[in-house]
């Protein structure tokens, strides 16, 4: 998860979102099995794994509007070792 988490706040468009401090959390998304079709993808069977980054703000910083983050997918490839985010999901 902190490998997910460093690859969130380390993109340019990331770089000045405030740290979450609160109910922080890095799951795994099923789907490996059937190559994450159900997202509508057609990756190689068991090369990626998709991860879902998603926390909150226990003390809220005044210059952002946002209570937390949920939802946010990375995804990465077990042959490479490294992260992105698939333009499908860049939004």
């Amino acid at each position: 998860s902190d490998l997910a988490w460093n690859y969130f706040y380390g993109r340019p468009e990331t770089k000045t979102f405030p740290k979450l401090d609160f109910h922080i959390s890095a799951n795994l998304l099923e789907g490996t099995e059937d190559a994450y079709r159900s997202l509508g993808m057609g990756w190689p069977n068991n090369r990626y794994l998709v991860i879902l980054l998603g926390g909150e703000f226990d003390k809220h910083p005044k210059n952002t509007v946002m209570k937390g983050l949920g939802g946010w997918q990375v995804r990465y490839d077990l042959k490479t070792g490294k992260f992105d985010v698939p333009a499908e999901w860049a939004k």
